[in-house]
């Protein structure tokens, strides 16, 4: 028989999907194993969504939507962009799709010819590099440091951009290092961006999961030049533990939306109905539904960083937003348990979900070696279970 495509056999599969299947696999086997990898919300569906859903099921208000979304879920995102984010998307700016990770495909898809270049700093999310390389894209990895809080700065993009660049990824708050740029920080980026004519897909799906003071900032929302080359993606997954109902969203200049509209037309048609009426439910009760959020993480994130600090070997920049921990294990690899050679982050990953029954997610899936993402979106009381396993896992290890 003939060979599958070049472009789906050099695709690598999600290292966080893949450690997730492993972790469920085990439980119904039976195993006592506990996740600090999924990177899904503890909380539960606000009820305002539950029952938008329940009543457009009711009423058989099942048939096609728009291909771009409900019309009123548009209005409601264009006013969500206008008062959140101090972005003006018309409506026929904004399209709805099945989770965020399909507007960012929609997105690449409408904007990449073969060749093109996108510039992603690393850490990552692990689909940007591979969704970039499915459409013919060449995904430019921008390396970040951690004493800078693994933040890109304007000379880290300066270096990776040649004529070949079309697109910077940019995800604020970061997944997986919780990092948050601040407004300077995005104006300085931003003067590099309008000098060479880079478009910009900014990934804010994590906005309303921060800590502290820190604020978020929109690229989009800096100046006109950024408003006309910028792509906005969120999703209801985080903010609203939708995740299940596969619903984001994107806005962009007309010429964009127009070309993300008529691409989903082909490839989705639409997301699912139902699951839009339940957005919409949850829109119209945000005022209600967001400012329980931030004490929530708030709370498991400063126990997962008290925790941490009794771990020798490890250090972490604290996260200002989303729910992870991005751990650094550099100073306890290569490190041996008896026999047990452990050379790298996946086969220290391996380690703790086969002799510890924890899931983790290692560093090397986002590209940066020698780390471990830890999700903090747990209950209290999981939550310190499985602390427990990883410090009992990482103090078992002998160094060299």
């Amino acid at each position: 028989m003939k060979p599958l495509s070049s472009r789906a056999l050099a695709i690598s599969p999600s290292p966080t999907v893949a450690m997730d299947a492993r972790y469920k696999e085990l439980l119904l086997r039976g195993m006592p194993v506990l996740s600090l990898g999924a990177g899904e919300p503890d909380l539960s569906m606000p009820a305002a969504g539950i029952d938008a859903a329940i009543d457009a099921l009711r009423e058989g208000r099942t048939r096609y939507s728009h291909m771009a979304g409900l019309p009123d879920l548009r209005v409601a995102l264009s006013r969500k962009f206008s008062e959140e984010n101090h972005i003006a998307y018309a409506p026929e700016e904004i399209l709805v799709t099945s989770g965020a990770k399909q507007a960012v495909f929609t997105a690449l898809l409408a904007l990449l010819d073969p060749g093109d270049e996108v510039v992603i700093p690393s850490p990552y999310w692990v689909t940007y590099p591979e969704a970039v390389r499915l459409i013919g894209g060449i995904p430019v990895i921008a390396q970040t440091r951690f004493e800078n809080g693994f933040k890109l700065t304007p000379e880290e993009l300066r270096k990776a951009i040649t004529p070949k660049s079309k697109l910077l990824i940019l995800n604020s708050p970061c997944n997986p290092t919780g990092a948050v740029y601040s407004r300077a920080e995005l104006e300085a980026l931003a003067a590099v961006i309008v000098e060479k004519d880079l478009y910009v897909l900014s990934d804010e799906i994590y906005e309303h999961i921060l800590f502290g003071d820190t604020q978020v900032v929109s690229l989009a929302a800096l100046s006109p030049a950024m408003r006309e080359r910028t792509a906005t993606v969120n999703g209801f997954s985080k903010a609203f533990a939708m995740q299940g109902l596969r619903l984001g969203y994107i806005g962009a200049p007309a010429s964009w939306a127009k070309a993300m509209i008529a691409t989903q037309s082909h490839a989705a048609h639409h997301p699912s109905t139902i699951s839009q009426y339940a957005a919409l439910g949850c829109l119209n009760a945000s005022k209600e539904i967001l400012p329980a959020i931030k004490p929530h993480y708030q709370k498991t994130r400063d126990y997962t960083l008290s925790r941490l600090k009794k771990i020798p070997g490890v250090a972490w920049n604290d996260p200002q937003g989303a729910f992870y921990v991005f751990l650094s294990v550099q100073a306890l690899l290569p490190s041996r348990v008896g026999t047990r050679k452990i050379e790298g982050s996946l086969a220290l990953a391996e380690y703790l979900l086969e002799k510890h029954n924890l899931a983790t997610v290692p560093g090397i899936g986002f590209g940066c070696e020698g780390y471990l993402r830890l999700s903090f979106a747990n209950a209290l009381a999981d939550l310190e279970k499985a602390l427990d396993r990883l410090e009992q896992g990482l103090r078992a290890l002998t160094p060299g």
